[in-house]
This record gives C-alpha cells, sequence and structure tokens, in this order.
C-alpha cells in the first residue's frame, strides 16, 4: 500500500468518523437522509467511512454502558 492510499484511507475514515458524531449528536431522520445523500452522492461509500462510522458508533455505545454500569454501582 503507497503513502498516498493509506493517506487517503486515513481521510476517509476520519470523514465517517465526522459523520457518524452529526448523526450521534442530532439523531434525526433528515439528519440521517442528509448524511445518506452526502455520503452516496457517486453511488457508493469508501469501506474505510464506513469502519469510521461503525467505530464511532461502537465506541458511543460501550461509553453509555459503562455510564449505566457506574449508574448501577452508585
Amino acid at each position: 500500500m503507497t503513502n498516498d492510499t493509506q493517506t487517503q484511507n486515513d481521510e476517509d475514515f476520519d470523514y465517517g468518523c465526522e459523520c457518524a458524531m452529526k448523526l450521534l449528536n442530532e439523531p434525526t431522520e433528515d439528519c440521517l437522509n442528509d448524511l445518506i445523500d452526502e455520503l452516496d452522492e457517486d453511488g457508493m461509500i469508501a469501506t474505510e467511512v464506513v469502519y469510521g462510522l461503525l467505530a464511532t458508533i461502537l465506541m458511543s455505545m460501550s461509553s453509555e454502558d459503562e455510564e449505566d454500569e457506574d449508574q448501577e454501582i452508585q
């Protein structure tokens, strides 16, 4: 893999993370539709963008689970 390819993959991953954060901060159907339209402009979504989306959502879910466990302990 070349440095240019890795740089593009990193940028795509970061972009996926940003998109996920937008959706997590404003979880509305309109926001979801806007993101889908933006991501799917050329008919494809880069794999790294999907990885970024999933990673951010999973991290958010696990942090919420940890907060719930902390509240149950107290």
